[in-house]
Order: C-alpha cells, then structure tokens, then sequence
C-alpha cells in the first residue's frame, strides 16, 4: 500500500513512533567554532568523497566496494544526492523521475511528474531487503555508520529541480512548500541516525534564477520539525538546531559561497565551498571564509577540481589534487573533498557514479588523500594559524602559492612548497635571530619525513627548496628538537 510522505508510516524503519527520541549528530562545531567535533571531544578533519548519485545508480554491493575502498583510504564523509537525476546511458543526460538500481522511484507522480511532496513509500521493507527507494537510501547511512563514516546527504540536486539553471537538464518541481514537507519526511525517515551531515543546495546560487534563498531554508525548518516534531524558524536561534549538523552546497563559481547568502543563519553550522576546475582560487576561497568574524564558523572546502577533470590548464593532475588540498588546509579549512572524473578509456566518473567507476578508485590522487589526515592530526592541526608574513619575496600565485601556517602551543611553522622551487623566508618574527632551528621536510605524496636538521638563523632571512626530486612538499620549522 502506497503511504503519503506526511503520514506517519509504521514500519521500524521510520522511526516514528511518538516515544522515540532523536539523537543529535555525532558531529558538532569545536568551541573556537573553527572545525569539526566527535562526541568525545575529538577532532573531526573532513576527509570526503563525491559519489553523489550513489543512490540512484548502485547496488547494495556496490556501495559496500566503495565504502570500503574509501574507508581504507582514510575516507569519513561520503557525499551523497538524494534526488540527483539519473542520466541513464549517457552520464551528461537527465531523467526526472529516475529509478534506482532495484527499479524503486523516490516519488510518487502526478500526470506524469514526480510529486515533491509525496515521497514513494512502500510499507515491509528494510534496508536488506528495499521494498522502496527510501529503504536502499537506509542502507547507505547504515552501512557508511558501520564504518563510522558520515554522510554528507543533500536532499535535491537544487541546479535541476529548484533553481533548475541546469539548461536543457532540469525542471521546477520543488516548492517552498514542498521542501518544508520533504525536509520533513527525511527528518521523521532519518532521525535515528547520528551519521548525518545535512546538505541544502545542490550545486546552485539560491538567488541565480530567482530568489530561492527560503526554499532552502523552508527544508532545513523542515528537516528540524521531522527529526524533533517542534517548529523552528529558519531565523530563530534555538536550542532544536542542535538536533542536526547542516550546511550549503553551492555552485562552481569560486568566490560566491554559502557563507555569502546563509553566513548569519542560525540553522547554517559551517560553510561550504565548491571551487570546481578554479584551481587558483582555492586559498583565497577557503581565506575569505576564514576571515568572516561575525560570527566565526568552520569551513569546507566540500567540491574541488576533480582529478582527470578538463579545466583551461588541461586536465587537473594528481599533484594539482594535492595543491587544492594543502592550500585549503593551510588556509584555515575544516577539511577536504576528492573527487574524480573519468580515465583515458572513459571509466568513469567516480561522481555519478558511471560505468567502469571502479577502476578509477586508485587513481593517483586520491592515494596522498590518506596522508593529509594523518599529517595534519600528528602535527597539532585544531591549532594552526594561518600566516602569511615569512614567504618574502615571492610567495607564488595560484595553485602556485605558497602558504604558512604557525602551529601551538610551541609556535612551529609549516610551509607548503605547491612545486619545487626555493624561496627566501623571513622568519625572525617568529623564531630569534642567530639561535639554532631545526628543519624537516615532509613529502606530501609518499608521506614520509626527512631527517631532522639544526641550523643558525641568519638575520637576512634563509632559502629553503624541497629536496630532490620531490615535486611539492611541507617544510617544518621548529626551535625545539
């Protein structure tokens, strides 16, 4: 029997039984509200990967390969698009009600349309075993939980069903109305889950097209109401906005971010930022978050080129992944999102995900993705500072910058070399002239460190080039041993 999205079903899995109580995300924003925090205290870096079809285009085994894959490649967040627009045979195409891989729709139709404000609910099933499309999106947030993985969930693909900007590729079929009542039903459907991320957007400015800006947070209000069965609006500073993380996914455009429309929106946690084939936009991107003040919230740097993408340099390189991803964490991100595209055979892309998708999770870029977490939590990352007073007198531009970070409690300096050229540093602002530092390089694609080296600091400043032939590097400063 087909149930109304806003009738309470009665199966376990909706979780909608008045004496359940919703548990708030694992996640929350760290107390300098800088980052991202476990439960326990610890420090969350976001480590993501964008499959945001996975829904609609994988199986049950399929999710589990890529998961497993990620996972092992020091993955925590996977990135995901409920209602994304399967392209069927062709990976550029669009369909408006797609199916996923069991022949499930997410929504019910009328003359011929998906109905946004009646997801397709079928009563029995369970993640196992789907009977609908809501039951196999169950058994992603389940199987990424197992993992301790979290989901980035972003509801609808905003580019082609909100704004619907996506020439050629999309249709109006959200209103303000039904996002509230579609928040609503993830929120009731999903509320047991604390692995959830909630992501509003989907690719698109909220005011390209129109004013959409209270289409989207009319689903954050909704998504609330769900998870807690109280009313809040998207305007007030309450308590119940504890009871989900959220963000917004905007669109390619580098400097134009979900900090620019949604920065002082209580139900807004922590910015996001897509940066797409800009890869000389990334450290002024992330920056410009980082030096918003009123008030302070993390950012992510949640959609950067994907590797093998085209872009006007040609196609973006392994060491061009590991430039955006250094930059973004040097310039005061949360975390970092890896994306691919397609092989020189056309496998892929990773992102839909298309066919031949599984050859391409050992790309080259994404096998450094696991050093960047390991570096920055074994050298005190919730601590650093971006600094940009020491690359004197050439810092470099672009993805080509250099860039500094000073690190607490004992004030050592990193720099990351984007390629291996030497620069004069300036350092007696932060280390004393003529007493010994000591040095150490860090090979951001092996993940190995050189050996430690003392030296005098001169009072004119000090060269330094990464060794070798190593093609980009961190270079650690310290006057301790």
């Amino acid at each position: 029997m087909l149930i109304s999205a806003l009738i309470l079903c009665v199966t376990t899995s909706c979780n909608t039984n008045t004496s359940f109580k919703p548990v708030k995300p694992e996640l929350s924003v760290s107390a300098d509200h800088r980052y991202l925090v476990l439960e326990n205290g610890n420090p969350f870096l976001w480590l993501g990967g964008t499959v945001w079809g996975m829904s609609e285009w994988l199986s049950r085994e399929e999710i589990d390969i890529y998961l497993n894959d990620r996972k092992s490649k020091g993955f925590n967040v996977v990135q995901i698009c409920l209602f994304w627009g399967k392209r069927e045979d062709d990976p550029v195409g669009f369909t408006v009600n797609p199916t996923n891989y069991y022949g499930f729709k997410a929504f019910r139709e009328t003359d011929g349309k998906p109905d946004a404000s009646q997801p397709l609910i079928i009563d029995g099933g369970t993640p196992l075993q789907s009977n609908d499309y809501w039951d196999h999106v169950e058994y992603i947030i389940q199987s990424a939980n197992e993992l301790d993985m979290m989901v980035a969930l972003l509801p609808v693909w905003g580019r082609r069903y909100v704004n619907a900007t996506h020439a050629n590729f999309s249709e109006k079929l959200f209103t303000e109305a039904g996002m509230a009542g579609y928040g609503k039903f993830l929120g009731q459907k999903f509320k047991s889950y604390s692995n959830i991320i909630w992501v509003m957007g989907g690719d698109v400015q909220p005011d390209l097209g129109g004013n959409y800006l209270n289409h989207y947070r009319a689903m954050a209000e909704g998504i609330i109401y769900g998870i807690t069965g109280e009313r809040v609006k998207w305007s007030e500073n309450s308590p119940l906005w504890d009871y989900a993380l959220m963000t917004y996914h905007p669109d390619g455009a580098p400097l134009r971010n979900s900090s620019r429309w949604f920065h002082s929106d209580p139900w807004l946690d922590f910015n996001m930022i897509e940066t797409y084939t800009h890869v000389d936009s990334v450290f002024v991107a992330v920056q410009n978050d980082y030096k918003l003040t009123d008030p302070v919230k993390p950012t992510v740097l949640a959609e950067p080129g994907y590797e093998n993408h085209p872009s006007h340099k040609g196609s973006i390189s392994e060491i061009q992944i590991r430039r955006q991803a250094w930059q973004s964490m040097f310039a005061g991100a949360a975390g970092f999102t890896y994306g691919a595209f397609r092989d020189s055979v056309g496998n892929g892309p990773i992102f839909s995900p298309f066919k031949g998708w599984e050859k391409l999770l050992d790309l080259e870029g994404v096998k450094s993705m696991k050093y960047i977490r390991s570096f920055c939590l074994e050298n005190n990352w919730p601590s650093w500072t971006p600094v940009n007073d020491l690359i004197i007198p050439n810092p470099g531009q672009g993805e080509f910058q250099k860039v500094a970070v000073k690190s607490g409690p004992g004030n050592d300096i990193f720099i990351y070399f984007p390629e291996n050229k030497s620069t004069l540093l300036q350092l007696k602002a932060h280390f004393p002239v003529n007493k010994d530092i000591i040095f150490q390089w860090y090979n951001t694609k092996s993940g190995k460190y050189s050996e430690k080296v003392k030296i005098s600091l001169p009072e004119d400043g000090i060269t330094f080039g990464p060794p070798g032939d190593w093609s980009d590097a961190i270079l650690l400063l310290s006057n301790r041993m």
